[in-house]
């Protein structure tokens, strides 16, 4: 197959030569047919050592099964996977970051016969990103401090306890203390963000009331802009009980959840709208929702708004984390259309 495709196609066979990009051919069994020198010598072994093997025979079997699964996709489909980032195990033992991208090959008759992959080492990437989280961590870390100290004289400030002050003067106290509170947790989630995109690990759990903990101090966070926008709060999608509903949960994750999509359902309202949040008992999980008037989500772009800087109203990173917090808890987060066709976000979590 080489020898054919250097006497049909020598400007492909010197860009495979040179190249520094893992390039490779597949056929509809996953077996190797051709590759670049960069791919041979990363899995270790000669160009022609790896035609006719798979990726069995050269990476972890986990990984395999996973190379081998997209590759069936892309198949199947005849959708191309883009800049899909792994990590992969070398034969010689180290953990090496590829981006990865696998189209359809197809013959000149337009017949699927395997897959084209070409993978990028994006190593070094991943650990300035790594870096860079470090140090958010730490710089929000040292910020919270100096933030709630500030926060505390201005209160004490404003109720006098350094000398009278004016009516006037309370107010403005007063209001650059709220600025104070928002900033300190503004600060308080990128902390949270930057320790969920460094570890696996998940926070300190405990017991806690959904109403009461979560859902009403968040409302009440959110009330002027509730309010600004004249939004309804409405339980047309099942609200949350009067009673006690017990969660073991990381209280400081959650709240950023349940924040995180309140605040996009109030964004994306239209003046007059409606906000939901929704609760059911699912047995072994309970699985919640919220739910905004606003224009439904095209259907090309409802996995995207889950991946990594996909916004370019924000950071980007929202909806990315929020799903990894509430699957480190053991449920998961997703999108769908409510039955008015208007955008819902739901989510699971177990119950212990």
């Amino acid at each position: 197959m080489a020898d054919n495709f250097n006497q049909r196609c020598p400007e492909m066979m010197a860009l495979l030569d040179h190249t520094e990009d893992s390039i490779f051919f597949k056929d509809m069994d996953g077996r190797f047919v051709l590759v670049s020198e960069a791919k041979a010598r990363r899995s270790g072994v000669g160009l022609k050592d790896m035609v006719g093997k798979t990726d069995f025979d050269f990476l972890p079997r986990e990984e395999a099964v996973r190379c081998r699964e997209d590759e069936i996709f892309v198949m199947e489909t005849g959708e191309a996977i883009l800049d899909k980032e792994e990590e992969l195990t070398r034969p010689d033992g180290t953990h090496t970051w590829v981006s990865v991208s696998k189209f359809p090959w197809k013959h000149t008759d337009g017949e699927i016969i395997g897959v084209i992959g070409i993978s990028r080492d994006i190593s070094k990437r991943k650990n300035l990103e790594h870096h860079i989280l470090q140090m958010l961590s730490m710089a929000t870390h040292d910020m919270r401090s100096p933030i709630i100290s500030i926060a505390s004289t201005i209160k004490l400030l404003a109720r006098g306890r350094f000398g009278a002050v004016s009516e006037s003067v309370k107010q403005t106290l007063n209001d650059v203390f709220n600025r104070m509170v928002k900033l300190e947790k503004i600060v308080g989630e990128y902390l949270t963000k930057s320790c969920v995109m460094n570890s696996s690990r998940i926070g300190r759990k405990e017991r806690l009331d959904l109403r009461e903990d979560i859902i009403d101090p968040l409302l009440e966070e959110f009330s002027q802009e509730i309010e600004n926008g004249e939004i309804l709060i409405d339980n047309r999608l099942g609200g949350i009980p009067g009673d006690r509903i017990l969660i073991s949960a990381n209280k400081n994750w959650l709240v950023i959840v349940y924040r995180n999509l309140f605040s996009n359902a109030i964004r994306y309202t239209p003046r007059g709208g409606v906000i939901a949040y929704g609760f059911e008992d699912k047995g072994q999980v309970y699985q919640l929702n919220v739910f905004n008037s606003g224009q439904s989500i095209p259907e090309e772009k409802r996995q995207s708004i889950f991946e990594m800087y996909e916004s370019e109203s924000s950071t980007g990173i929202g909806l990315t984390v929020i799903r990894e917090l509430v699957r480190r808890h053991g449920g998961d987060l997703w999108y769908e259309d409510s039955p008015g066709g208007h955008p819902n976000f739901v989510f699971t979590l177990p119950k212990e």
